[in-house]
């Protein structure tokens, strides 16, 4: 027995461990891993430090070493056969929702961005983004029907807000109410599709 393993075997598991943190060879253990439940790994990773010596600056090469603890499995043995599960009744089937269609609206100074231009007729969430430096809105207005306009009121420089709406089948115009901002082209098309 070397002298290490004999001082090692005096000492006992955490006068080891405090051993090997003192000499630099840090070994971890596995969360509640004993030393009779797992099997010790060595590791080594190449390690390259830049050191400077008088006058110059070197390479220099050295080779970090560290151990861990990996638990071992246990053998499972059974001691007497499980009854099997009873079989749980189906889920109750819930006809399918509908997905919500969502348009995002990015309004800087005297433009509006969709996030696409059509959607699906039905419920469609609408997301105004203003990224400008003045307040700015959003009329949804159908073309060529009695449907009322729509509107997201004034949004601060900045900030986003939402609405949800209930789209028919055409072409909307959206565009900014606010003073003169429609008049220098703040304005866009979507189409609502008959999904």
């Amino acid at each position: 027995m070397s002298a290490a393993a004999a001082k090692s075997a005096r000492l006992g598991l955490a006068g080891a461990a405090a051993l090997a943190v003192a000499t630099g060879s840090l070994a971890l253990a596995a969360p509640g891993a004993s030393a009779e439940s797992c099997t010790w790994k060595r590791h080594s990773r190449p390690v390259v430090k830049q050191v400077k010596r008088p006058g110059q600056l070197r390479r220099v090469r050295r080779v970090k070493h560290w151990w861990t603890c990996e638990a071992l499995q246990q053998a499972f043995t059974p001691t007497a056969a499980l009854p099997a599960p009873p079989t749980p009744a189906a889920p109750p089937t819930e006809e399918p929702r509908p997905q919500v269609a969502r348009l995002g609206v990015k309004a800087v100074e005297y433009s509006y961005t969709l996030s696409r231009p059509e959607v699906d007729a039905g419920e469609v969430i609408v997301e105004l983004n203003n990224q400008g430096e003045d307040p700015h809105n959003l009329v949804l207005e159908h073309e060529n029907s009695a449907d009322p306009s729509l509107e997201i009121p004034a949004t601060p420089s900045v900030s986003q807000a939402n609405a949800s709406f209930t789209l028919s089948p055409g072409t909307y115009r959206l565009y900014c109410s606010l003073y003169k901002h429609e008049a220098k082209g703040m304005e866009a098309t979507l189409v609502v599709s008959d999904g």
